[in-house]
């Protein structure tokens, strides 16, 4: 909600700001006509086309909010000391040259960080904990298949958990941006089932944000993936012989589907596998409840952030998140969070990579 808040926040900044290109009617025509196709692109994700319009809607966006906001913080510094109207030839150029900026600067961004999205890292991490056994696990997330979404890299993502030999497949949620049937069309279901195969021992999934957004239009994400061989957990946890494994309900989902989520207290491991690690997967990295008595997880994953996924996001995405990415704590748990192995809205990264890890959890005493 907060999002569509921003939007259309942005859209009617944008519209204020780009109608000054054009004095009269014309300048609002070229607005309107901009800033009308963002939201249009959005509705009409689904189709190639219209995904190749957000792509590109998305990124300007982000660069010309950055742009006409520092050109008013200009503007109010410079009406505080000289106190009077600026001059409308002025502020026509500065427009016409801001908007010429921003588009040039989306264009380098879209060609550059559309090579940066497609070339995923593989970043391999020995995670300490207290464990008998050393097991390994490949651990990704934020996927968001959608009509730009490139097939072969997930085939690419197929090849290396395969040549990776894990024990168990981690999924971080937000797998897709179109329904399940739509996935089934294109054919990812056989891929996902040979993703779920390189698992030794368990392919698991959460779900993210996203999963609510497609839940509205029918889909079934806990199905489709529980029938290509994924467990799917829910605010549930599932025991292994060297783990045990929680998976959240995403907070979205939650709200959407009007639930509370589970107390992680009432998630713990049962006590006969009380010595087992407690690994614990949940989309977005709020951390845990503060209120949360006894045991805490011995490491905790997470996707969602993207780590801003391009500029200026990526130096916003550390005001909003108190880990935005990488490894640190959060209320005193071992936290991971991925930058995600793919992009949404525009496949575009710059200053930020697209990765899947290899982790290694090994006993804590070596």
């Amino acid at each position: 909600m907060i999002f569509f808040f921003i939007l259309i926040f942005g859209v009617l900044f944008l519209f204020m700001n780009v109608r000054n290109v054009a004095p009269g009617i014309k300048g609002s025509i070229i607005a309107g006509a901009t800033v009308i196709l963002l939201p249009v692109c959005l509705l009409l994700r689904t189709s190639y086309f219209a995904s190749l319009c957000m792509s590109f809607f998305a990124v300007w966006l982000c660069e010309a909010l950055m742009f006409y906001t520092l050109w008013w913080i200009v503007r109010g510094i410079r009406r505080a000391i000289v106190k009077k109207p600026i001059d409308p030839r002025l502020v026509i150029s500065v427009s016409r040259l801001l908007l010429f900026v921003s588009v040039l600067l989306t264009i380098i961004f879209r060609i550059a960080g559309s090579s940066a999205n497609e070339n995923f890292h593989v970043r391999s991490f020995k995670v300490a904990i207290p464990t008998e056994k050393e097991f390994t696990a490949v651990f990704f997330s934020d996927l968001h298949i959608d009509p730009l979404f490139n097939r072969e890299k997930m085939e690419r993502i197929v090849h290396v958990s395969d040549s990776l030999h894990p024990d168990l497949v981690l999924f971080g949620g937000d797998f897709a941006d179109v329904v399940d049937t739509t996935l089934s069309a294109w054919e990812y279901d056989f891929l996902v089932q040979k993703l779920a195969a390189t698992a030794k021992v368990a392919a698991i999934a959460i779900d993210g944000n996203h999963e609510g957004f497609v839940e509205r239009e029918g889909s079934d994400y806990k199905k489709w993936m529980q029938n290509n061989g994924f467990v799917v957990l829910e605010d549930s946890t599932v025991c292994t012989s060297f783990a045990c494994i929680t998976g959240r309900v995403d907070f979205s989902v939650a709200k959407m589907r009007d639930v509370e989520r589970k107390p992680l207290f009432d998630l713990r491991p049962p006590m006969e596998a009380a010595k087992l690690p407690w690994l614990l997967l949940d989309h977005q990295p709020r951390g845990i409840e503060e209120e949360h008595p006894g045991r805490r997880p011995d490491f905790a994953m997470s996707g969602h952030t993207h780590n801003g996924q391009f500029f200026p996001g990526t130096v916003i995405i550390n005001w909003v998140w108190r880990l935005a990415y990488g490894l640190g704590e959060l209320d005193q748990v071992k936290w991971l969070v991925s930058s995600g192995v793919d992009s949404w809205g525009p496949p575009v990264r710059v200053g930020s990579d697209t990765e899947i890890w290899f982790l290694r959890f090994v006993p804590d005493r070596l």
